[in-house]
């Protein structure tokens, strides 16, 4: 079977699987999460005292990673849905950028379309503030949003490879 094809059965599955017990997957994603940023942090700890001969400010930043890892991933496991709250923090720093790159472009541009794209992209940073709100807010939206998406990409990777078998026998 083509590496493709299986790639994309993979992704309706675990997309079906976000869509449809949108709340267990986001559990799942927090757990792996959560276990992931032990184990680093662990290794960050481990690797901040292999320092401490050679470089004592390294231990100290190394070792202060690590726990902040481990206290995150500890709260990813049992407080924080790690889903909506990485996707919360990504909405925000999109938002950031836009609303920066909006106000520049508003001092900055000359003309009159120019200042109507900078205030559009003004405006799409404000919304993204409010996207990014709500998915903290609202940890099954942003479930099904990946839902949806590993839906939509696993369709893509299903359909494409059959297109170009057709397109090389027909050319």
């Amino acid at each position: 079977m083509n590496l493709k094809r299986l790639l994309g059965i993979i992704l309706i599955l675990l997309g079906l699987l976000f869509v449809i017990y949108p709340i267990y997957s986001a559990s799942a994603v927090s757990f792996i999460a959560g276990i992931s940023l032990i184990a680093f942090g662990f290794a960050a700890i481990i690797d901040g005292f292999s320092l401490l001969s050679m470089m004592a400010h390294m231990t100290v930043i190394e070792v202060l990673v690590g726990m902040c890892s481990i206290m995150l991933g500890i709260l990813f496991i049992y407080s924080i849905d790690a889903l909506s709250f990485i996707v919360g923090f990504q909405f925000y720093l999109i938002a950031f950028v836009l609303i920066l790159i909006g106000l520049i472009g508003l001092f900055t541009r000359q003309g009159s379309l120019a200042k109507l794209g900078s205030v559009l992209i003004l405006i799409f940073g404000i919304i993204t503030v409010f996207l990014a709100a709500f998915s903290i807010e609202q940890p099954l939206f942003v479930a099904i949003l990946v839902g949806v998406s590993l839906l939509v990409e696993g369709i893509i990777l299903l359909v494409i490879p059959s297109l170009d078998e057709a397109n090389a026998i027909e050319g």
